[in-house]
């Protein structure tokens, strides 16, 4: 199944592409640090991590491509790689002004890994992650916002917690800004198993773009992003305080 996924998505690639046109494009680094992560090594400290993420956005003739990695190093001996690969494929334009925008075939790409699983599992191994996400979504006219967008998504998990059994995933992606005042980000809601657990991850970031106070033409944020994570990575038989996330990191992000 994971083939034909893969195969599905460069197929609408190819058909998408064969007259395709890019008509904008966003490519930002960014630096974080927060306290309060769970599931990391802690020693008793403050579950500190610092995140460097590479991101990129782009809007085709075709859909649009989001894509990132992350990479995480905390207390101890904890580090991580994260990453995800997200094309959308426009099925179904609207009317200018219509509540749904667009309607779109949407797949997602989820792969990470971690050199230090023993803080994750009691009887240690490696800990990794690839996820593979497919389903339909819409672009909608929100009044106010700069973009929403909701995706149904169907997972098929091969993760250390999931054990391979797959789950639903309901996914809204907003932004909004007033001057150079910004806020953005994501909410996942997904199914629980007999595996593993649902999950809410509500993770949005708000910024202040300092760049014209510098004197320089790229976007150059300022802010804060707030996790609140429940039931991270769905991993049962684990006590609430160690898996439930609620954290608030500083953040620089710079628009390159």
């Amino acid at each position: 199944m994971k083939k034909q996924l893969l195969a599905m998505a460069v197929i609408a690639a190819a058909t998408g592409t064969a007259q395709a046109e890019q008509f904008w494009a966003d490519n930002s680094v960014s630096l974080l640090y927060g306290e309060d992560y769970t599931m990391t090594p802690n020693n008793g400290e403050k579950n500190a991590v610092t995140n460097m993420t590479l991101e990129h956005v782009s809007g085709h003739s075709w859909g649009s491509l989001f894509f990132f990695v992350d990479r995480l190093v905390g207390e101890g001996d904890y580090s991580e790689t994260y990453g995800e690969f997200s094309p959308t494929f426009t099925l179904k334009k609207f009317e200018e002004g219509s509540f749904v925008k667009a309607i779109n075939a949407a797949f997602t790409y989820e792969f990470g890994s971690s050199t230090t699983s023993k803080f994750f599992l009691p009887e240690g191994g490696a800990y990794s992650q690839d996820n593979y996400l497919y389903g339909i979504g819409a672009d909608l006219n929100i009044p106010g916002m700069n973009y929403f967008s909701t995706t149904y998504y169907y997972s098929q998990l091969n993760n250390t917690f999931t054990n391979g059994d797959n789950d639903h995933q309901l996914t809204f992606v907003y932004g909004w800004s007033s001057g150079n005042l910004n806020i953005d980000g994501f909410l996942d809601w997904s199914t629980g198993t007999d595996q593993h657990d649902s999950e809410l991850n509500f993770t949005p970031q708000l910024t202040y773009n300092v760049g014209p106070a510098l004197g320089v033409s790229n976007k150059v944020k300022v802010g804060v992003e707030y996790s609140y994570w429940n039931n991270k990575f769905g991993a049962k038989g684990m006590e609430d305080k160690d898996r439930d996330q609620n954290a608030v990191s500083l953040l620089l992000k710079v628009h390159l």
